[in-house]
């Protein structure tokens, strides 16, 4: 039941915005230009907070020393990563500047947020197991 809730918090506010932006490219409010800005500032950020996930999975079950290597280098290399992409999505791609990047820091730190909720979790799962 908890994990559900877990997955709900994840899931319910990107399922929102989507259908949000959807709705409003569908029936033309907005331009294209700034529905893939909307769209590519909530896909970056998701696949950095899989990417964390997946560091968070890894290091958990290790000892703290190694949890800490692998949670914060994985933290440094998703920050290089992100740099890149907006960098890349600011000079290549079609975006609006300030809807792109306001969009990204929006759901990077909703995500940072669900990182840490989940690690909480998974830290008191332990010390109650004890």
């Amino acid at each position: 039941m908890r994990k559900n809730r877990i997955f709900y918090f994840i899931g319910i506010f990107p399922f929102l915005f989507i259908v949000g932006i959807l709705t409003l490219f569908i029936s033309k409010s907005i331009s294209s230009d700034l529905f893939f800005s909307f769209f590519y500032g909530l896909i970056f950020p998701s696949f950095n907070f899989f990417l964390g996930i997946i560091s968070i999975r890894l290091g958990f079950e290790k000892s703290d020393n190694i949890f800490l290597i692998i949670v914060f280098g994985g933290l440094i290399m998703r920050l290089f990563l992100m740099l890149i992409l907006i960098v890349i999505a600011v000079k290549f791609l079609f975006v609006t500047l300030y809807s792109f990047i306001f969009t990204t820091f929006i759901f990077y730190f909703y995500y940072l947020i669900v990182e840490i909720f989940i690690l909480i979790q998974k830290k008191n799962l332990i010390i109650k197991n004890q």
